[in-house]
């Protein structure tokens, strides 16, 4: 009967002697990739957005609806990357802060197309404007990489990582 079973037998856990510990598992690029950008987006929220009453989520689908001009809520949900649920709740407030207005498709009238209003492109480009120049503070520094290679890198991970762009090997999303 080995050691190990002898302790299980006996209902007590006697750990091993002069045996090296295991190292704990230390976070992985990923995991610290998720971190940093929720830390930054926690920043930008709380230096840039909250005086203008945004969340990240409604600046992002307001920022993605001025440059689009023309979209439909489903491609804001995937390009996005959120809920149905909280882009009608997102969409719902800038409509009622008059920043975007929902319409009916012009070719299919059982579709509904999301237009930024004057007051909506306005905003966003001053938030943007804002969030850039915070984004630039954080980004500087001794030991940084430029800003460009660090979204460089981003792209290409992000494109890798889609389903629907596995087949075309990653290319860059430039």
């Amino acid at each position: 009967m080995s050691a190990s079973t002898r302790r299980q037998i006996a209902g007590i856990y006697r750990p091993p002697v002069n045996t090296r510990p295991a190292p704990p598992p230390r976070p992985d690029a990923v995991a610290q990739l998720c971190r940093t950008a929720n830390t930054v987006r926690a920043h930008l929220e709380r230096t840039v957005l909250r005086e203008a009453g945004m969340t990240w989520t409604s600046y992002d689908v307001l920022v993605l609806i001025c440059a689009r001009r023309v979209v439909e809520p489903r491609d804001i949900t995937v390009e996005v990357g959120i809920a149905k649920a909280t882009l009608t709740n997102t969409l719902s407030a800038l409509v009622d802060r008059d920043l975007v207005r929902r319409q009916l498709h012009e070719h299919d009238r059982r579709r509904v197309v999301v237009r930024p209003t004057q007051a909506g492109l306005d905003l966003a480009r001053e938030l943007q404007r804002l969030v850039h120049a915070r984004q630039a503070e954080l980004f500087a520094g001794p030991g940084m990489p430029p800003r460009d290679n660090i979204a460089h890198v981003l792209r290409v991970v992000a494109t890798r990582s889609r389903p629907d762009d596995a087949s075309r090997g990653g290319e860059d999303a430039r």
